[in-house]
């Protein structure tokens, strides 16, 4: 059973008294009851769809394993950015340590060139001199102010030169770091090519299988069948577990008008259009985007499917409570899980084409108690 990040959310915002640990026990067993219920779900999916052409099974294989390692590739460009970040900071840190180290030396030079002068006159010779007393206790004073000041810089010399010393070793390694990942990155660019020339080569076969119109029109109605059942049966376990939203959370009813697009693109289709002159009628808005760019989270809610789906390829549906689901669909790669708990405006997914797509876009719906929703006037 997975272990899903919204449980640590709810043990940081839930008070620690008895009452407050009741109610996490009781999420934390909601939770896994719903995640049960979703894993029969995905079991029953791969039943219903074990009828389907090799091609069809080939190509959903292909995508699942791009949507891995597309995810795999986001993290390690990330870490590379970071240790780039990194060694950057260590560089500059060290660029400003050497200047440092040679004001502090010219300093130094200076202040030896001073106490060469002022040793003519040592402390033992001022007294000899018989100066009055006001003049000798101001120039013993200064006496000691000018070596309390230059062992201050000697002191500051050395901290320098030891905190140089220490950023060799830090900068060499985060190198080698930056050098594995560079390496591990193009292994992983490397295989995500091989898999895009093998999604290829299944699309085309498809396409021989759906060459036909007759052939399409049905692939879409079975496709918009699978979709529906999957929905029905998440709404009823939905309802079932009946996990608590956040108190804190802005109820989705009250955001019409208020949501932003999880994608900024040209929509590629119109809500309740027919599509290809069918009886099959667009229930969401395709948006055009560029493949592996973030998807986000219309709103706060939690995850409640996240796999890969006939039709709509690597799909990911939110609950936001309240009888609201939002679907995204034929995604590059699925960014977070079943269980997740998502704030409006993070990123779920990364854009794609997976269920067979050519071209790369987002699927995106809104539901209400099952029913499917325009879009455009909720969001902005």
């Amino acid at each position: 059973m997975r272990q899903p990040a919204l449980l640590a959310l709810f043990v940081c915002s839930v008070l620690a008294s008895p009452a407050g640990r009741a109610d996490d026990t009781k999420t934390r067993q909601q939770i896994d009851a719903l995640n049960t219920k979703i894993s029969q779900l995905k079991d029953d999916i791969k039943d219903t769809q074990g009828d389907r052409s090799r091609a069809a099974k080939k190509l959903q294989h292909i995508e699942t394993e791009i949507g891995t390692l597309a995810a795999t590739l986001r993290k390690t460009e990330q870490q590379l950015a970071q240790q780039e970040r990194k060694l950057q900071t260590l560089r500059s840190r060290q660029t400003e340590l050497q200047a440092q180290q040679q004001r502090q030396k010219n300093r130094i030079a200076e202040q030896v060139r001073e106490a060469y002068t002022l040793n003519q006159e040592t402390p033992l010779k001022m007294l000899l001199n018989q100066q009055s007393p006001d003049t000798l206790t101001r120039n013993l004073t200064y006496y000691e102010y000018f070596n309390q000041a230059r062992g201050e810089k000697l002191a500051q010399y050395r901290d320098t030169l030891q905190e140089l010393e220490s950023l060799v070793p830090a900068i060499v390694s985060e190198q080698d770091a930056l050098l594995e990942t560079r390496e591990t990155l193009e292994q992983q660019r490397n295989a995500m090519a091989k898999q895009q020339r093998e999604r290829k080569e299944q699309i085309a076969k498809l396409d021989k299988e759906l060459s036909r119109q007759q052939g399409s029109l049905k692939s879409m109605a079975d496709e918009r069948k699978a979709l529906e059942q999957v929905l029905q049966r998440l709404d009823e376990d939905i309802n079932v577990a009946d996990i608590a939203i956040p108190a804190s959370n802005e109820p989705f009813a009250k955001m019409r008008g208020k949501l932003r697009w999880p994608v900024p693109g040209k929509h590629l289709n119109r809500y309740g259009a027919s599509r290809q002159g069918s009886a099959v009628t667009w229930q969401g808005v395709q948006i055009a985007g560029r493949e592996g760019e973030a998807v986000r989270a219309i709103h706060n809610g939690r995850v409640v499917f996240a796999d890969w789906l006939r039709g709509t390829g690597l799909l990911i549906i939110l609950d936001h409570g309240g009888g609201y689901l939002s679907l995204y669909g034929h995604n590059q790669s699925l960014l977070r899980q079943e269980g997740d708990w998502v704030k409006g405006g993070d990123a779920i997914a990364t854009l794609g084409n997976s269920g067979g797509k050519r071209q790369a876009g987002l699927y995106f719906e809104i539901r209400q108690k099952g029913r499917p929703i325009n879009p455009s006037p909720w969001c902005r």
